[in-house]
């Protein structure tokens, strides 16, 4: 059980829960639950409770699968009663939401699901004098590539203006939608101050890469170029100050790419500019122009000339098709696709074009549709195919994640599920796993060694890349609609992986059950999603990420806040717990109000008393951007009358204490930092405080807590004056003489620390006033 789950566990007892009766399904129920579309998005609070029998009758089934990560699930209910547990087995807070941001498949989006931010909030947890312990990796750029995107980048706007910047202040931020051609313009600028030979990209999966590259400047900076895309990370404008005097020190040139919003360049001035994609027309003329250069020398065609290529070119770009389909374009790589796909009709009639640009928009789902495709035959017979097949599935599926993640997810879906659905006969001798690479996985699936985008041989680990993100997409649509008998073992996998150990791929399995939703919102919930919902901790939070994960589809927006609404209503505990955890999405993020109203109902009942689910969704509330109205709420909750509700309060703030006030700011807590500018907060924080170190439940880590923040002061002034004032104030009567054992143990293992020797002093010459806690 992980620290931020034990929170509501130190000394307490599991009790027996009662075995909970259907409610009817009647009108109120049902309008609980949301808008009147049928289907699994409004089924009444007794129909959640027979849908999912109780965890004592699927303890084995329950066991096995947590463990092997292979079981079935049970889908009956049985109407035993079950033992109330402290749901512990979750994933620790930090961990899980570290995961959930390195897993960003909100980026990665396609005509089903909607644009949208991902789940981006600043997630370091508070560290005191060491390392932050980012991996960055080092990709050089050979002077080929960087010569072929000087032969075909077109300006963009204030492109010359850019240059100037960054050749005079060293350091240059472009901030941008993705697919605008930024990557481009960055090599293109960076060549234009150092040597082809001398441009890398900076490259890490963690958060807080550039107050890394601050830390690390004299081992990662030196003379030549470099990027960094931040992703949807936010900016600071101290941060990119800091870089560019770093970078003249060490004569290198440096160009960050963002995203508009969490990059604001009217901020960053005079750093940073807004990076707008070229004319896409221009884009395509100069690659057609490139594809075509040498086809009249290998052509096979009599009449095939310079002077045709140059008539085919004019026409393409005339076409009227051509530039309604250019307005769609979602990115500049898409362009340099459909030119590819245009350049390898040079002689077909123009009759056809619609074929063409038809072929083109196709063209990944039949890519994929390709690459799942089982052979009759083999060089190591028929019986091979299934596990060639799941290893491509699990390896679009993964993109982006750990090859060993591929492989783990691979052999669980060959090995384990797919026997259940097949006859193998005779077993194969050679297993599919212990081939090469590129054996298992075509050429035409994966990206290029390309260093221009991040991901190749110098990947440490070696990741999973495809050679288009959207691919992954097409998979899953193939798979889902093309191949039916793929739909339950899919199911079973998917249910499978949500029991590994590793976060990362517990949140991509989620993940991908919520794309499926995209696709088929009724079967995907009626067979799968409910039956998370009602079962173990890890599975209730997968079952929450889903339908985060559909809600970016705009037409289901409506029917997955129904869905939790109807959680919340449900008489079992494991639904309400669900919707808990789902509140901590960015579904509870789009209405905060109507978030808190339900995660206090959720915190009043019995039946969550044991679990951590409304903290957690609590701190992801307050990280996420919400802080102010969170704050307020857990100021009521811990003057409640209701002690579940302070008991939650407590757990939140246990939670939120360990967490630091931005990537400028890591070693000073996110809590204090908002309190040192607002009396009211400071008030707020003092009575949380006291409760928790009062707390039989919670005063163990509160007062390890507590110290943590003490050694953080030392080494910033602000941060050491306020807690002097507001610790006094903390361990007023009757914790004063408590105070002093703290203080005297914590100064004997930490003899060094300003902070807590002042403390001890301040104590012994008098104490905190009786009064101060009030």
């Amino acid at each position: 059980m992980s620290d931020t789950e034990q929170a509501g566990a130190e000394g307490a007892v599991p009790e027996e829960m009662p075995a909970e009766e259907p409610a009817p399904a009647d009108d109120s129920a049902q309008s609980a639950a949301g808008p009147a579309d049928p289907g699994p998005a409004q089924p009444s609070a007794g129909a959640e409770a027979d849908a999912v029998g109780a965890p004592g009758d699927r303890a084995a089934a329950k066991n096995a699968a947590a463990n092997d990560g292979d079981g079935p699930r049970a889908a009956h209910d049985s109407g035993r009663a079950a033992p109330r547990r402290e749901t512990g087995d979750g994933g620790d807070f930090t961990r899980y939401q570290q995961a959930r941001q390195q897993n960003g498949l909100n980026k990665i989006l396609r005509s089903a699901v909607a644009t949208g931010s991902g789940s981006a909030f600043y997630a370091e947890q508070l560290s005191i004098g060491g390392d932050n312990g980012i991996e960055i990796q080092v990709l050089s750029v050979s002077s080929l590539t960087v010569a072929q995107q000087l032969d075909s980048h077109r300006d963009v706007d204030q492109q010359p203006q850019m240059a100037a910047r960054l050749a005079a202040q060293h350091v240059l931020v472009l901030a941008g939608q993705p697919g605008s051609g930024r990557q481009s313009t960055a090599l293109t600028l960076l060549a234009g101050c150092c040597s082809d030979d001398s441009i890398k990209i900076l490259h890490s999966e963690a958060q807080g890469i550039l107050q890394a590259l601050c830390q690390r400047a004299d081992e990662l900076l030196g003379p030549g170029g470099f990027m960094v895309d931040l992703g949807d990370q936010p900016l600071k404008l101290s941060t990119v100050e800091t870089l560019g005097h770093l970078a003249r020190k060490q004569r290198a040139f440096l160009v960050v790419i963002g995203e508009l919003g969490p990059v604001d360049p009217d901020r960053l001035r005079p750093h940073a500019v807004e990076h707008r994609r070229p004319p896409l027309g221009d884009v395509l003329a100069v690659h057609l122009s490139r594809l075509l250069a040498g086809h009249p020398g290998a052509c096979a065609h009599q009449d095939c000339s310079a002077e045709h290529t140059a008539a085919f070119t004019a026409r393409m770009l005339e076409s009227q098709q051509v530039q309604r389909t250019l307005d769609g374009a979602p990115s500049v790589r898409s362009v340099v696709e459909f030119a590819e796909v245009l350049a390898q009709s040079i002689h077909s009639e123009d009759t056809s074009l619609s074929d063409v640009i038809g072929q083109w928009r196709d063209r990944l789902r039949r890519l994929a549709k390709q690459l799942l495709q089982v052979s009759t035959q083999t060089s190591h017979g028929p019986v091979l195919d299934p596990h060639r097949q799941a290893f491509r599935i699990a390896y679009a599926f993964f993109h982006g994640h750990p090859l060993s993640d591929v492989f783990e997810a691979g052999d669980v879906l060959s090995a384990t599920v797919l026997p259940r659905y097949e006859t193998r006969e005779p077993a194969p001798t050679n297993h599919v796993f212990e081939r090469e690479l590129d054996q298992l996985i075509p050429q035409e699936m994966r990206a290029s060694v390309d260093t221009t985008s991040v991901g190749g041989v110098d990947d440490n680990p070696r990741r999973a890349r495809l050679v288009d993100e959207e691919l992954m997409h097409a998979v899953i649509e193939v798979v889902w609609h093309d191949y039916d008998s793929l739909r339950d073992p899919l199911r079973e996998w998917l249910t499978a992986l949500v029991a590994r150990p590793l976060e990362r791929i517990r949140v991509r399995a989620a993940q991908i059950a919520g794309i499926l939703l995209s696709h088929d919102f009724d079967s995907v919930y009626r067979d799968l999603i409910r039956n998370w919902a009602g079962d173990s901790a890890a599975y209730r939070q997968s079952a929450a990420l889903a339908l985060e994960m559909a809600a970016h589809d705009p037409r289901l927006v409506q029917r997955v806040r129904g869905q939790i609404r109807s959680w919340l209503g449900s008489p079992r505990w494991q639904f309400q717990d669900s919707a808990a955890r789902a509140y901590g999405t960015l579904v509870g993020a789009q209405d905060v109000p109507d978030t808190l109203w339900a995660l206090r109902e959720l915190g009043t009942r019995q039946e969550l008393a044991f679990s951590s689910s409304v903290a957690f969704s609590m701190s992801w509330l307050y990280l996420a951007g919400s802080p102010g109205p969170t704050a307020d709420a857990l100021d009521r909750w811990i003057t409640s009358e209701n002690d579940h509700l302070a008991k939650h309060a407590i757990r939140t703030l246990l939670i939120l204490s360990r967490y630091g006030a931005g990537p400028d700011r890591r070693d000073r807590p996110v809590l204090a930092d908002a309190a040192m500018a607002d009396p009211d907060r400071a008030d707020a924080l003092v009575r949380l405080w006291r409760r928790a170190l009062m707390g039989q439940d919670s005063s163990t880590r509160a007062w390890d807590q507590l110290r943590r923040w003490l050694l953080a002061a030392d080494a910033d002034k602000e941060l050491a004056a306020f807690l002097e004032t507001l610790v006094p104030r903390i361990c007023a009567r009757p914790l004063t003489l408590r105070t002093g054992f703290y203080l005297g143990m914590w100064a004997g293992r930490h003899p060094d620390s300003g902070t807590v020797r002042q403390l001890r002093q301040q104590l012994a010459n008098g104490g905190p006033a009786p009064d101060a806690a009030t």
